[in-house]
């Protein structure tokens, strides 16, 4: 039988959490049967995995086979002429340190002999003492600047030595995914006579994806564009040329069966006899640790572009080029602008800060998974987050940071003791707070104020004559918690007091007052 080696193309790669699935298509024009060998695949990939779809054309035995190649690749290469390079200067630097110790040794051989030689040629008057004195002067200036040269060479020797062998530690790590190989190889037996189209698809593991987003507060159009990103990463030693990538939430490591329950048992405790203390064996531990999960992992409806029944799957638009074992690759899966209701939190007795909040509802019809974000007001960044799963139909709020366009101020009015009390002695202390909100955008803004008034802890503590100005919208008098809501209009500020009196023996000392 007749042997064609072939080398398909990349035609469409699915990423799963953490591993991938390969679908390549070839052409081919056999007239016989023929054994077909598809070499050069990656040693990570799953032998089991492997699927032949063929139109014309009937598939026998398919063998999946290890081997091992000895051909760099590119990436390998570079890594290997840098590291050549930088060995290259090592030695460089090695032979700079040589030479210095070598002068060192000529400078100090003369300092040894100069007072006997100073000695005679100062009694013959064949030299002058400054001159002697300029010389001694050199060879000093000499020794010490070649031993501060050694001593920079070294530093820098210790800082190429570590580039090195984190080159190296890449090196081993990219050879044992690039250069462990396998092959595929299958009888083809033609059906009838012409070309015939395969599709080749494999499971191989070393890449994986999770969320990303940007997500910008835009006030003044009372709307939140968020960006919905995925960052891909692979080091499955295969580069991915011209691909059509799909993104899949799907786990195929979890599998497809349901667990099997097992019987729950209740017994009477009966506590064991006190024993002498000693460790517990790691297997008594694990055995303690170790309970039957009851609860089955949830699992999401399909949501667009792509209905899987099980899973969500988000097709990348055009094709991408990704190299094995480069830095994760932002790739864009969406951009959307929702409708919000944006609202500012101020505590001014904690912070004298405004954070900016905006309530929005998933009007698309993306599943967007849970992952990690940058926060915007405008063009400028003002913080991290971390997003829980939004489903379409789902209302969440953003929290947007410190928003600089609001001025908060909050100043104490008045702060008075006063002694009363003709038999019981007593301490009363009257405060009085004024909060300050002036808003600087173009457009009013709608808020939401709490401040407090303290709460006792004891019967001996008394807090009364409250009063606010103007009423608060809410409260919570259990916690002393009270709420305003309203607007301030462009250029505008409102102004929000209260007032409250704190009574308590006079030999009473309060904790948290102030």
């Amino acid at each position: 039988m007749s042997e064609l080696e072939i080398f398909p193309k990349i035609n469409t790669v699915i990423v799963y959490p953490d591993r991938v699935q390969m679908v390549k298509i070839c052409e081919i024009n056999i007239n016989e049967s023929t054994d077909i060998v598809i070499p050069n695949l990656p040693g990570s990939l799953d032998d089991e995995s492997v699927r032949i779809r063929a139109k014309g054309l009937k598939i026998g035995e398919v063998q999946v086979k290890a081997g091992y190649t000895k051909e760099l690749t590119p990436k390998l290469k570079d890594i290997e002429d840098r590291i050549k390079g930088l060995t290259y200067e090592d030695r460089s630097l090695s032979d700079e340190i040589t030479v210095l110790q070598e002068k060192m040794k000529y400078l100090n051989t003369i300092s040894v002999s100069g007072p006997q030689t100073i000695s005679k040629e100062l009694f013959t008057g064949n030299i002058s003492p400054d001159a002697w004195r300029a010389g001694l002067n050199f060879i000093g200036e000499e020794l010490l600047n070649a031993k501060n040269r050694i001593a920079e060479i070294e530093r820098k020797r210790i800082e190429l030595r570590e580039k090195i062998d984190a080159l190296k530690r890449e090196l081993n790590d990219m050879q044992a995914v690039s250069q462990s190989k396998k092959t595929i190889v299958f009888d083809a037996h033609p059906q009838s006579k012409g070309k015939a189209q395969l599709e080749i698809s494999y499971v191989v593991y070393g890449a994986n994806w999770y969320t990303y987003y940007e997500i910008r507060a835009n006030p003044s159009e009372s709307k939140i564009g968020l960006s919905y990103f995925a960052k891909l990463e692979q080091r499955t030693g295969e580069d991915w040329e011209d691909a059509q990538i799909i993104l899949s939430t799907a786990q195929p490591a979890i599998g497809g069966t349901a667990p099997e329950p097992e019987p729950w048992y209740i017994n009477i405790y009966i506590p064991e006899p006190v024993k002498a203390k000693r460790a517990m064996p790691a297997e008594s531990v694990d055995k303690l640790a170790a309970a039957p999960a009851m609860e089955q992992r949830a699992e999401y409806e399909s949501a667009p572009p792509v209905e899987t029944g099980i899973a969500v799957r988000y097709p990348l638009p055009g094709k991408y080029n990704i190299k094995s074992g480069e830095q994760a690759k932002k790739v864009k899966i969406c951009d959307v602008s929702l409708d919000s209701d944006f609202e500012y939190f101020i505590i001014p007795r904690i912070t004298e800060l405004a954070y900016l909040s905006g309530e929005a509802k998933n009007t698309t019809d993306y599943l967007f998974l849970n992952g990690e974000g940058n926060t915007y007001v405008g063009d400028d960044l003002t913080g991290k987050v971390y997003l829980n799963t939004i489903a379409p139909g789902e209302k969440i709020i953003f929290s947007f940071g410190v928003d600089e366009h609001l001025k908060v101020e909050r100043k104490q009015k008045k702060s008075h003791i006063e002694k009363g009390g003709l038999v019981k002695k007593s301490l009363k202390y009257e405060f009085v707070y004024e909060n300050l909100i002036k808003n600087y955008h173009k457009k009013a803004i709608r808020y939401k104020l709490i401040d407090q008034i303290p709460v006792p802890q004891s019967l001996e503590l008394k807090v009364h004559d409250i009063k606010f100005e103007p009423e608060p919208s809410e409260q919570e008098k259990d916690s002393g918690i009270y709420y305003w809501k309203g607007e301030i209009e462009p250029e505008k500020a409102i102004k929000i007091s209260i007032s409250f009196v704190v009574e308590s023996p006079e030999v009473v000392r309060i904790e948290g007052l102030m």
